[in-house]
């Protein structure tokens, strides 16, 4: 009988949906992430298919499972993965295949509308008494109009996309390949860098985490920046200068950014983004639902029944 590892960072319920969607004829083994690396070891000795979350394994760990088949990620993000010992090792790696999207996409423009209504600063004036005091006729905005720049393609990037569009934006796209998704059912444009940066009052990142997306903005794209403009990272902090960001919030060059991802998380209480009123910052949940997990972990005992009946795996990660 196949054994199925699970190391899990998600928490019990997450653990009891997966074992719930658990496929007939198959030996399962939770642990959580927490687990000892020696636990770890003891679990992956025998085990063909490992499923993990969050997408990080260290080598040590890697070489205590001999047998091992597939690693099917509950993510979209495999930047911590060693994708050249699996290949030496020939194990598959598969992503959650977009299983996340819609949670991503719209935690994207949850934040955008928090910053355009301020709902933060509404909620303090209702509860300080003080009504409409902070929130002038002048200070809230509409996404109907805007011109977003959606930079990645992706499974993310098309469903924020197509979000952003239903409020009436007008929707530029960066990605190193063309989508007709993207050009032919929501009638956006595919452009370069450094035209998007400087004509979009919104730019919302979705791209994967690459040596040649790594500091993609920086100094130079955030001068091209237009003074209105609002940034919202739900994908990879490293995708932005830090530095360059914060220089740019503290000089009022951009009206705002909403960050769900940062270099070094938990969040130290030292953080410079902590001292910016101009930031709204959530803690690395956007792709958190209810609904998403439970499409991961289906997707993630689908992937495991196609090995054992000899196919490929859905959402494999090819680079």
């Amino acid at each position: 009988m196949a054994k199925v590892v699970f190391i899990n960072g998600g928490g019990p319920k997450v653990q009891q949906i997966f074992g719930q969607l658990a496929v007939k004829g198959l030996a399962a083994q939770c642990l959580d992430q927490s687990a000892s690396d020696e636990e770890k070891k003891a679990a992956l000795a025998g085990a063909e298919y490992l499923v993990l979350h969050p997408a990080q394994l260290d080598d040590a760990l890697l070489a205590a499972a001999p047998k091992l088949k597939l690693i099917q990620l509950l993510t979209a993000g495999y930047d911590k993965m060693n994708l050249g010992l699996c290949r030496e090792r020939q194990i598959a790696v598969a992503t959650n295949g977009g299983a996340n999207a819609a949670s991503v996409a719209e935690h994207s423009v949850a934040l955008l509308l928090a910053i355009y209504r301020r709902l933060k600063d509404g909620d303090a004036a209702v509860r300080a008494g003080a009504w409409r005091k902070p929130i002038q006729e002048f200070t809230t905005f509409e996404i109907a109009g805007k011109t977003v720049g959606v930079l990645g393609a992706g499974n993310i990037g098309r469903r924020a996309a197509q979000l952003y569009k239903a409020f009436g934006a007008d929707i530029l796209y960066y990605d190193r390949q063309a989508s007709d998704f993207m050009e032919q059912e929501l009638g956006a444009k595919k452009a370069e860098l450094e035209e998007i940066v400087s004509r979009a009052e919104v730019l919302s990142v979705h791209l994967p985490l690459f040596a040649e997306t790594r500091n993609l903005l920086g100094t130079k794209e955030f001068a091209r920046m237009k003074p209105e403009l609002v940034l919202i990272n739900t994908s990879r902090a490293e995708v932005i200068e830090e530095k360059a960001l914060l220089a740019a919030l503290r000089e009022k060059r951009l009206r705002a950014a909403g960050l769900d991802v940062f270099y070094e998380e938990p969040v130290r209480p030292d953080n410079p983004f902590l001292g910016l009123e101009n930031v709204l910052l959530s803690p690395h949940v956007a792709g958190h639902s209810a609904e998403g997990w439970e499409r991961r972990c289906a997707l993630a005992w689908e992937n495991i029944k196609r090995m054992e009946q000899g196919q490929l795996p859905k959402a494999l990660v090819r680079s």
